[in-house]
């Protein structure tokens, strides 16, 4: 992840602190090295950055950075939860997440 993204990540989530709700950071897929140099493979693959409960709704959310989109995995997971009445969208700014959450009645 580069840091432009890191730092929409923790804004995002400052906000979402802000507004009364709770969000934890979601491994993203990537390969770490452990202690004795082998590969290891973290995350699963589709999960979205944050995850955080507002208003006792599931909320799912990713930081996406200039012209990135929900990748093909990502989008399924979205829509899987969307279907079961969670919230899941990609945002490239904290306004985002916040027009996204006044449309769906969460502020």
């Amino acid at each position: 992840m580069s840091a432009p993204h890191d730092d929409l990540v923790k804004r995002i989530r400052i906000f979402i602190s802000e507004i009364g709700g709770m969000s934890i950071n979601v491994e993203t897929p990537g390969l770490l090295f452990d202690r004795f140099g082998d590969k290891v493979k973290i995350g699963k693959k589709g999960r979205l950055d944050i995850a955080a409960c507002i208003k006792s709704r599931f909320v799912a959310i990713d930081a996406k950075i200039g012209k990135d989109r929900l990748k093909p995995d990502q989008q399924k997971f979205a829509d899987a939860v969307n279907r079961a009445g969670g919230l899941a969208f990609a945002a490239w700014s904290v306004d985002d997440v916040r027009d996204k959450l006044t449309a769906e009645g969460l502020l």
